[in-house]
């Protein structure tokens, strides 16, 4: 079995859809299902390290895959990538499974191999990413990840991290993080977000653009994940 996790549904749905004979499991209400001949887990997080941290734990303890594949979206820092670019974290997953990667993304432009950071919260503004790409050299930056491949780690499960690009490096958030998610209470805030958008009409067309760019950056690590799983078996 290979588990894939999701901080949330709107980052899975795409995957969703192509899982056979999916059925619900566990009190996690994880999804068991078939990508091909693969049994496949998905799972979701939650947003934020505590949440991942939480809950990759009790997956793992639950189901022991002997794989698990972090995705989602991440922030980019390296201007060189953009909105729906692939990185792999070479920092966190498992040595063996980015070679794979490698053979498997060879020749294609929009794939990128380096450091993934996580913290608590996304950077926000062009100046944290920038300071943040010159202290870390790191490529990207997302919420999960760290937690998440320290959960493996402990478990002994490989881990391969893959995300896309939400926002490029010269891209600040639309809206203030804290305007459309509540993280103590893991929900989206869609009044308050619709306050923000009231009171700063300025921010309307970029918040379109990003939520419109999620698309493309949501298809591009499905369509990685179909074939990383797909050819799985020769690197298991």
């Amino acid at each position: 079995m290979i588990a894939v996790t999701f901080a949330l549904p709107q980052e899975s749905r795409d995957f969703r859809h192509l899982l056979r004979q999916a059925r619900t499991v566990g009190p996690g209400r994880s999804l068991l299902g078939n990508v091909g001949p693969e049994e496949v887990l998905l799972a979701h997080t939650g947003v934020g390290p505590v949440a991942a941290a939480e809950h990759v734990a009790a997956l793992l303890a639950a189901h022991r895959p002997r794989l698990l594949l972090s995705t989602g979206f991440a922030g980019g820092l390296d201007p060189r990538l953009a909105t729906g670019d692939l990185l792999i974290a070479t920092n966190v997953s498992a040595p063996a499974l980015v070679a794979q990667c490698r053979a498997l993304l060879a020749g294609e432009g929009h794939a990128s191999f380096g450091a993934l950071i996580s913290q608590p919260l996304p950077a926000e503004s062009v100046a944290e990413k920038t300071a943040l790409a010159r202290a870390t050299g790191a490529l990207g930056v997302d919420m999960e990840t760290a937690a998440i491949a320290a959960a493996g780690a402990r478990a002994g499960v490989p881990l391969l991290a893959v995300r896309a690009i939400s926002d490029s490096a010269r891209e600040p958030l639309p809206v203030p993080f804290a305007e459309w998610f509540d993280l103590a209470a893991q929900r989206p805030r869609p009044l308050a977000l619709v306050r923000y958008l009231a009171h700063h009409r300025a921010q309307i067309s970029p918040f379109v653009r990003f939520v419109r760019g999620l698309t493309p950056a949501r298809r591009a690590f499905t369509r990685f994940l179909v074939r990383f799983i797909s050819a799985a078996p020769s690197c298991s």
